[in-house]
Formats: C-alpha cells, sequence, structure tokens
C-alpha cells in the first residue's frame, strides 16, 4: 500500500527491520476511558497502539499533536498505519466551532476525527442497547452507564473487558443511531448529532488488524 496521504514520515534507515503496522490515537485529556478501554483492546487482540502526548481537549490541538506523533513514529511507512483522533462534541457552541476546524486539519492530515456526542460513553452504553435519549451532558451518560455498570470509573479500569463480549452488538447499536442523527436531518460532528459515536469505525479497523497478523484493511 502506498504511504498514507498527509502524514509526511520523516526518514528512516532503510536497513532496520520493518516494524509492525502501527495505529496512532489521540484522546482528549480529561479523560482517560478512551485510553483504557484502547490500551486492554490492544493488549487482547496484539495489536500495535500508540497515544499521541498531550493532554488536550480542544480539537484542534488533539489534531497538531497527532500530526507531530504521525512524523515521529513515521506513520504510513508500513501497511495498516491508521491516526485516529477521538473528540466528544459535549452539548457546546464552542466546541462545534473547534470541531470544523479540526475536521479541515484532520482531512488534510490524512487523519480520521472520530466524534462522540456527547461523549465517549455513549459508545459504552451501545453495548447494552440503543437508546435515543437526547442526554443534555456528558455526565447524563455517564450516571446512565452507572446503571448498567454500577462499577463504571472514569478510570477506563476493566472497562474493555466487561464489554468485549457485546463489541458487535455496540457496533450495529452505534450504526443504528448515526442512521437515526441523519434521517432527522442533525449534522454530522456537532452537538445536535446526538446520541451518536463513531467509536466503532475505530473497533471495527482494529478488530480487522486481528492480533497483528493481518494487514489492516486501508
Amino acid at each position: 500500500m502506498s504511504r498514507s496521504k498527509g502524514y509526511n514520515a520523516k526518514p528512516r534507515n532503510t536497513g532496520q527491520r520493518k516494524r509492525r503496522s502501527l495505529v496512532l490515537l489521540s484522546a482528549e485529556g480529561n479523560n482517560k476511558t478512551e485510553t483504557r478501554y484502547f490500551t486492554d483492546m490492544a493488549r487482547a487482540l496484539n495489536i500495535n497502539i500508540r497515544f499521541a502526548p498531550g493532554n488536550y481537549t480542544d480539537p484542534v490541538q488533539m489534531v497538531n499533536a497527532l500530526k507531530n506523533a504521525c512524523r515521529e513514529y513515521g506513520l504510513g511507512e508500513e501497511p495498516g498505519d491508521k491516526a485516529f483522533c477521538l473528540v466528544d462534541s459535549d452539548v457546546n457552541p464552542d466546541k462545534d466551532r473547534q470541531i470544523v476546524k479540526a475536521d479541515v486539519l484532520s482531512k488534510k492530515a490524512g487523519i480520521a476525527l472520530i466524534v462522540s456526542a456527547p461523549c465517549f460513553e455513549v459508545w459504552c452504553l451501545c453495548h447494552f442497547g440503543c437508546s435515543f435519549t437526547h442526554y443534555n451532558s456528558g455526565n447524563a451518560v455517564v450516571q446512565e452507564l452507572l446503571k448498567k455498570l454500577p462499577g463504571f470509573q472514569k478510570s477506563g479500569e476493566g472497562l474493555y473487558k466487561v464489554l468485549a463480549d457485546n463489541t458487535g452488538i455496540a457496533i450495529a447499536n452505534a450504526k443504528t443511531l448515526e442512521k437515526a442523527c441523519i434521517e432527522a436531518g442533525y449534522v454530522p460532528h456537532t452537538a445536535e448529532f446526538s446520541p451518536s459515536t463513531e467509536v466503532y469505525r475505530v473497533v471495527e479497523y482494529l478488530l480487522m488488524c486481528n492480533a497483528g497478523t493481518q494487514k489492516c484493511k486501508m
């Protein structure tokens, strides 16, 4: 596969042994749930995942940090290399404006911007069913998740292991929510496009990586 557009991988020593394909992620700094979830998923599936450094919550800063990490890791040098930026839309018009800018930057850089509305925990709820409740805050989603998972912690401790068996259900439910928002005329990557989560796109991609023995498909 040709080098992924936009990564501008730095020159490498061609005599070195090739590394495994790499998935780079950027997650919001105030919420470690995503980081722990995907770390545990990567360990369970033997997938090569790294996270962009920084503690940003602004989507534009997150994309820029991920662009720098792409260059540092030489992303695009191996088949299956991919970068995802995971953003929460929250319920905030200012965040909408930030996401619009991040969308433009991410497309130019070959990064997939992954938006959850209002937050990542919608993805967790999709493992239990398909609720069309329009949450007025991210905390409202967390409170609903606590009804399903009384032991849920924002640290994400043990989250992937608890949810893993229902991953297929979650993917189907996330797609149903997305379709419902589109049919309602909501604009993707905005706070109104809710409840929804594009996290299923990352998960589907990682599942295709299949323990590092199958090349990820672009």
